[in-house]
């Protein structure tokens, strides 16, 4: 079997939970605006919150403001309340997936260039790695601002794969690993460049019809791979 010498990672869903980081985050906020004054129930008010997520994209930076105005009762305080809540708890809910520092710590001691490819905003992204402690075992971060484009588009794989001939020049496609827990957006574009591809199963919320080289019911599966 040809040796994996490199691995690329999807990072939310990943590496970390981030969809109940994203929950808990909007939870806090909908009690925080209640508490500060906002005129609906919790569950009202977070149900709402996360349909604006979805709307204006997770990663929006303006989806409290939208919601206020959406609801008729914008106002600064309860804005406030909202933000202070929802950063608290976001802070405090990125954290990586079990055994996830032990097994990055594993593959760079078997020199396995590991990398990052993600649709999150690359400041955000590095954001979440450096809270969680992991940054310095990637040896580079391709956000969306590098590409301008979504990973569906092979933009962003291809700039990861140049990154990776910078470590390793005659490194082949098929030597290198791509993790991810979403079928469209990790696994088909990584197959369509000719990778390997492992299905990150554990940060699944939905399963989908199409199958990767391997299946990770928990991140440390990856050693196994490696070996």
């Amino acid at each position: 079997m040809q040796k994996i010498r490199a691995i690329l990672f999807d990072l939310d869903n990943t590496l970390s939970d981030f969809m109940l980081m994203k929950e808990e985050a909007c939870k806090a906020a909908a009690h925080a605006m209640v508490a500060a004054g906002l005129n609906m129930t919790e569950k009202a008010a977070y149900d709402q919150l996360v349909r604006t997520y979805f709307d204006l994209g997770l990663e929006s930076d303006i989806a409290f403001t939208e919601f206020l105005r959406n609801t008729g009762e914008f106002n600064h305080k309860v804005l406030a309340a909202a933000i202070n809540a929802y950063l608290k708890t976001k802070s405090d809910c990125i954290k990586p997936y079990p055994r996830v520092k032990s097994t990055l710590r594993k593959l760079q001691n078997q020199s396995v260039v590991l990398g990052i490819i993600t649709d999150a905003p690359k400041t955000k992204a590095y954001q979440r790695l450096l809270k969680m402690g992991i940054e310095p075992y990637f040896k580079f971060v391709v956000g969306f601002e590098d590409t301008a484009s979504k990973k569906q588009t092979g933009l962003p794989f291809r700039l990861a794969l140049s990154e990776l001939k910078k470590e390793l020049p005659d490194i082949e496609e098929s030597e290198i690993l791509m993790v991810g827990d979403s079928i469209e957006r990790d696994i088909q574009p990584a197959k369509q460049l000719g990778m390997k591809t492992a299905l990150a199963e554990y940060g699944q919320r939905s399963k989908e019809m199409m199958t990767a080289d391997y299946e990770l019911k928990g991140v440390e599966d990856l050693e196994n791979i490696v070996k």
